[in-house]
């Protein structure tokens, strides 16, 4: 099976643990929330701040902390800033001429796949950072 992208779900979870918490962390303390590697979620924390998600302040008390209100931040602004791949590939085999389904599976299949990735951005823009919080908030009682 093909290795899959977590920055997405790792983005998700530095930016609620911002908002959640209200303040400004390092990329340490977050990367300990996640309870991943610092140099891989400050590689996205720094597509976040490029996004205007989440900004820098610098200084003995520096971090990251949200550049807009939770409320304001989609899901699918968040999944932009960090590039995901496509929902799935089309692969790159040859065609056979004298085969109907070669000659034609990968514009179908291209077609399907516009689809698929309008409908993940129309899902994911209708959920904000706000509703994710507030979410795990419900969920720990």
């Amino acid at each position: 099976m093909a290795p899959v992208n977590t920055q997405f779900s790792i983005a998700v979870h530095v930016l609620a643990a911002i908002a959640h918490f209200d303040g400004v962390f390092t990329s340490e303390v977050l990367a300990g929330t996640v309870n991943a590697n610092p140099v891989f979620v400050k590689r996205i924390l720094v597509k976040l701040s490029k996004a205007k998600l989440a900004k820098t302040t610098v200084g003995k008390s520096g971090g990251y902390g949200l550049a807009r209100s939770p409320k304001s931040i989609s899901l699918f602004d968040i999944y932009s800033a960090v590039n995901p791949p496509d929902a799935f590939a089309i692969h790159a085999y040859p065609k056979r001429r004298e085969c109907v389904v070669s000659c034609n599976i990968k514009e179908v299949m291209g077609d399907v796949l516009v689809g698929t990735q309008k409908a993940v951005g129309r899902e994911l823009t209708q959920t904000t950072l706000a509703d994710v919080v507030a979410r795990i908030r419900a969920r720990s009682g």
